[in-house]
C-alpha cells in the first residue's frame, strides 16, 4: 500500500526551514504559527507531535548548533557567534551552551567532540580524525578543495526525519522523489541530485536529525504534501570529489571542516552540507558513491 501523504508535513517543514534561515529574527510562537498557517493554540501541539520537541527547544537547539558551526576550528569570537545566531548577549549564549554541552564555549577547544555527540550510532566503525591527523591530506591531490559558485535554483525536495536510525529510510525517500519526478514527465537521472544534511550528527541528537533529497527541475512545478520546494540561494561552495564508500565521504567532510576551513578566509554559510551527485544511487547502488562533498561558505 502506498504511503499516505500527510497534509500538515509541508507546513511543519516550512517552519523548520524558516527557523534555520532566520535565527536572529522573530521566532516567537505567534510568528512561527503564521508561517505554518495555524493558530498558535494548536500549532505548538502539532509541532511537537511531528518533530518530537517543543518549538522553543527547537529554536534554542538550532541557534546553538549554528553557533557551534561558526566556532568549530575558527577564530570567530564567542560574542560574534552568539549575536549571529540570535542571542541578545554573550553571557546568555554561554549559559545556554553550558547547559547543553557541560562546558562553556570559551572552554571548548573547538576541535574535540561535544558532550552530546552520538556519532557512533550514525556511522558505526567510521573513525574520527584529529586536525593533526588530517593535516597531511592537504598535500594529497585526492583531497584538493575547489571553490566555485552555485546559481540560485529551485529544487524539488523530500525530507527524511530521523534518517540514521530508520533503516532504509534514505533510499526509500530517494525512490519516492524519482517516482514523483517521472510523474511530472522528468527523467531524474538527467537532473542534478543533491543530498542535504540539515543537521550535524556530531552535535544534533540522532532522533532529531533531518536529511533532504533535492532534485533540479527543468520547468516550474507545484509542491504537494509529499514533495516540497526549496529555493537554494546563489553562493559559493568548497568541495572535494569523492569516489568510494561512506568512510571516504566522512573523511572529506572532516578535512573540510577541521583542516581546510580554519586555514581559509571563509566561514560556513547558514546552509546545510551538500552531497552533489555526479552519478546517482540508481546508477551505482548504495555502497559506492561518485559525488562532491561540499560546504557552503561565505567570506569572514
Amino acid at each position: 500500500m502506498a504511503r499516505r501523504p500527510n497534509p500538515y508535513l509541508q507546513r511543519i517543514n516550512l517552519v523548520l526551514d524558516h527557523i534555520r534561515a532566520n535565527l536572529h529574527g522573530d521566532l516567537s510562537l505567534p510568528a512561527l504559527a503564521r508561517v505554518a498557517g495555524f493558530s498558535p493554540f494548536h500549532f505548538h501541539r502539532l509541532f511537537k507531535g511531528f518533530t518530537g520537541e517543543t518549538l522553543n527547544d527547537c529554536v534554542n537547539r538550532l541557534r546553538l548548533e549554528r553557533a557551534v558551526a561558526l566556532l568549530r576550528g575558527s577564530n570567530v569570537s564567542v560574542t560574534e557567534a552568539a549575536l549571529a545566531c540570535g542571542y541578545a548577549s554573550g553571557p546568555g549564549f554561554s549559559r545556554a551552551f553550558k547547559r547543553r554541552f557541560g562546558l562553556t564555549a570559551r572552554d571548548w577547544d573547538r576541535h574535540s567532540p561535544l558532550k552530546e555527540s552520538k556519532n557512533g550510532q550514525v556511522l558505526d566503525g567510521v573513525p574520527r580524525y584529529t586536525p593533526d591527523q588530517l593535516g597531511p591530506l592537504a598535500a594529497d591531490q585526492r583531497f584538493r578543495v575547489s571553490i566555485r559558485s552555485l546559481p540560485e535554483q529551485t529544487l524539488a525536495t523530500v525530507r527524511v526525519f530521523d534518517p540514521y536510525r530508520r533503516r532504509g529510510a534514505i533510499p526509500a525517500a530517494y525512490e519516492r522523489l524519482c517516482l514523483w519526478a517521472r510523474s511530472q514527465g522528468v527523467d531524474p537521472l538527467k537532473q542534478t541530485l543533491y543530498g542535504l544534511s540539515q543537521d550535524d550528527p556530531e552535535v544534533t541528537p540522532i532522533r532529531l536529525c533531518r536529511f533532504d533529497w533535492a532534485l533540479t527541475m527543468p520547468t516550474p512545478f507545484t509542491p504537494d504534501d509529499e514533495v516540497g520546494q526549496l529555493i537554494w540561494p546563489a553562493g559559493r561552495i568548497a568541495s572535494i570529489p569523492i569516489q568510494g564508500d561512506v568512510t571516504q565521504e566522512y573523511l572529506a567532510l572532516q578535512f573540510l571542516l577541521l583542516t581546510w576551513l580554519p586555514r581559509s578566509r571563509y566561514q560556513p554559510a547558514n546552509l546545510p552540507m551538500l552531497e552533489i551527485y555526479r552519478r546517482q544511487p540508481a546508477e551505482l547502488g548504495w555502497e559506492t558513491y561518485d559525488l562532491d562533498c561540499a560546504l557552503p561558505i561565505e567570506l569572514l
